[in-house]
């Protein structure tokens, strides 16, 4: 296109300047297509084409087969080609011929255009031809749950972290990559490696091809390398993140059970807590720190004593004095010495049984968060001898604050399980009593004597409050009554119910500091249960030891990275479990999508969900990213041909 200046009121002057505008609006224009028939027949076949310009290159594309009955004169195509594109554009345009053929051809051409999508108004390099029909799905892997825990992973600086650890940097995706497993889909590391490759969208958000399983039980080897330096480092970047101080730690022990033939040194039969004692254990004993983050961590043979942990626990805090809050397992006299030896404050929970709540005034009342009501009672000193303190010096130095706390929900709970246990009880007793009587029922005296021990054993907890005699028929071996008789120790236990004596070597905090400080070790009871029905910790299926270890050490590394987030959505009134957060974060997902365009071009595209409402404010109290549209890729595949199969060569 070229235009001239004139001046004005006068007739043109000559061109002083030519402007040549070049538009890259795509041209369309026919094509005769020659093609010889299997009789061999010479025929045409005509194409609408469409030629523009992309990256300085002409390049041509068919937008419509016409077929061989197109019977439209050659010296007509350009006008119909003009007269489409107008169509197309809006505009109208009269033709020059009023032919009926000529009309109907323009409005079928259109309509075909138009029916497969085709807009001339959209850019060459986004015209697209898509037939809706042939679009499909043909993959969608969860995503959501992989943003939010990589960013959480790269705010505690665990990739800066690994690489000061010399990882290189295929290891150190592949840790961050097994923690998010263990996070999002807990199980195994074999069942983690099918996770990543067939669900998950992590491999493609970490540029990575996916692993072996091999390769993915070596990354385990390098973390369990180095447990204590990373947990050291970990723990002192939370500190630093959410700027918490370190006055109170709580350690306490738990054992998960394995699957399989006994091999390892850590594997061995003891008492689970799981009631899996059938099976072989292993012990975890965890430090936390009064905000709930993992402190230090050990993993020991199930065989191994809970007191004897203690000492290699406190050696872990480097230096620090913190309250320390254990179980009464843990806290024997010896463990207790040895603290005060190191300088540390504890509190704990008294090994014998509670005495009987006093009947005078308590010193403090107060409710708990729930609206339990609590009374505690100050004891200044332990009962014991003065004799057995040599000076008052000596008193004072050994002097420590035992605290009887009664909680009234604790009462009616313990109450009722031990009606319970009794009713059942004086229940198989009696009916034991009365069958010496009935025909049919078991009436020899040795047998009834142990039926009456097996019925002690499972009513354990309350068969040492009754008086149980069975005497036997003078010159039978029958037996004749079995008696019930309720001792005193019966009202005892009942005026005792509901209440538990806490000891601590603050002698100048209140009872109700003590009592509240000593419930939060409930915070790793809390854990423990996460880790065991949310983050995988059990069972084990790994003979070796070391293979042991790292399992359970991704998971305390994945509990770590969950108790940030949920930390972080409590100060804003979110109090979601991490099993809760995890199903609303595995709905989201990215989905593939395959657009074909013709016989050999076809469209990818991959793009994230939007997230609902819920998953909008979780990303914007944690002040992450999320954008679907940064992420969204569109990719065109080119098929070849299928090339012609030669023919077999004349035998000679």
């Amino acid at each position: 296109m070229w235009c001239y200046s004139g001046v004005d009121g006068n007739l043109p002057q000559p061109p002083r300047y030519l402007t040549l505008y070049l538009f890259h609006t795509p041209i369309m224009f026919i094509r005769n297509r020659p093609y010889k028939r299997k009789d061999g027949k010479k025929c045409n076949s005509f194409a609408l084409i469409e030629s523009y310009r992309k990256d300085g290159t002409s390049k041509h594309r068919t937008l419509l087969n016409l077929g061989p009955n197109f019977n439209i004169p050659r010296s007509l195509w350009g006008e119909l080609t003009h007269c489409v594109t107008a169509r197309l554009k809006g505009k109208a345009i009269l033709p020059f011929q009023n032919d009926e053929a000529f009309l109907n051809a323009v409005d079928d051409i259109v309509a075909h255009l138009v029916s497969k999508g085709y807009d001339i108004h959209r850019t060459s390099h986004q015209q697209h031809l898509i037939d809706p029909e042939k679009t499909t799905h043909p993959d969608s892997q969860t995503v959501g749950g992989e943003r939010l825990i990589l960013q959480t992973l790269e705010q505690l600086g665990l990739a800066v972290l690994l690489r000061s650890l010399n990882f290189c940097e295929k290891h150190v995706k592949l840790c961050c990559a097994l923690i998010v497993g263990r996070m999002l889909h807990p199980g195994s590391e074999r069942e983690t490696h099918k996770w990543l490759c067939k669900t998950s969208s992590v491999l493609q958000l970490l540029d990575l091809e996916p692993p072996s399983l091999n390769t993915l039980y070596r990354c385990t080897d390098l973390i369990h390398k180095h447990m204590d330096q990373i947990m050291e480092k970990l723990f002192g970047i939370t500190k630093a993140v959410l700027q918490f101080e370190e006055t109170i730690v709580f350690y306490d022990l738990t054992n998960t059970y394995y699957h399989g033939k006994k091999k390892g040194k850590l594997l061995s039969h003891g008492r689970s807590k799981q009631k899996r004692s059938d099976c072989p254990l292993v012990t975890l004993a965890l430090t936390l720190d009064g905000s709930g983050f993992p402190r230090n961590v050990q993993i020991l043979p199930s065989n191994a004593g809970e007191p004897a942990t203690l000492k290699e626990a406190i050696e872990k805090l480097n230096g620090a004095t913190p309250t320390v809050i254990m179980d009464s397992g843990i806290a024997t006299e010896k463990n207790l010495q040895y603290l005060k030896e190191q300088g540390l404050n504890w509190i704990t929970v008294e090994r014998s049984k509670a005495p009987p709540v006093p009947e005078n005034k308590p010193d403090q009342q107060f409710t708990t968060a729930g609206g339990v009501k609590i009374k505690a009672w100050k004891i200044t000193k332990k009962e014991k001898d003065v004799e057995d303190v040599e000076d008052e010096k000596d008193f004072e130095d050994n002097a420590e604050l035992r605290v009887l706390v009664h909680s009234e929900a604790k009462q009616a709970k313990e109450d009722q399980i031990l009606e319970t246990q009794c009713k059942k009880f004086v229940k198989a007793l009696t009916t034991l009593h009365e069958g010496l009587s009935k025909p049919g029922y078991l009436k020899n005296y040795e047998k009834v004597t142990i039926k009456v021990g097996r019925l002690k054993e499972k009513y354990k907890k309350v068969s040492h409050l009754y008086e149980v005699e069975v005497s036997k028929k003078e010159g039978t071996k029958h037996a004749a009554s079995v008696t019930v008789t309720r001792r005193a120790s019966h009202a005892r236990r009942t005026q005792a119910s509901g209440g538990y004596v806490l000891r601590t070597s603050h002698t100048g905090w209140s009872v109700e500091t003590v009592a509240r400080t000593y419930w939060r070790l409930t915070e790793i009871e809390r854990t423990f249960r996460v880790m065991k029905s949310d983050l995988g910790l059990r069972p084990i299926y790994h003979s070796r030891d070391d293979r042991i270890e790292g399992h359970l050490f991704i998971t305390v590394l994945a509990y770590h990275a969950a108790h940030l987030v949920r930390t972080r959505l409590k100060e804003h009134g979110i109090h979601d479990s991490w099993a809760t957060i995890r199903d609303k974060l595995n709905r989201i997902r990215r989905i593939t999508t395959k657009m074909v365009k013709n016989q050999y071009r076809y469209l990818i595209t991959e793009v994230d969900q939007d997230l609902p409402p819920c998953m909008v404010q979780f990303f914007a109290v944690l002040g992450y990213v999320y954008d679907p549209d940064a992420t969204r890729t569109v990719t065109e595949h080119v098929e070849e041909a299928s090339a012609p199969v030669s023919q077999k060569p004349p035998d000679s």
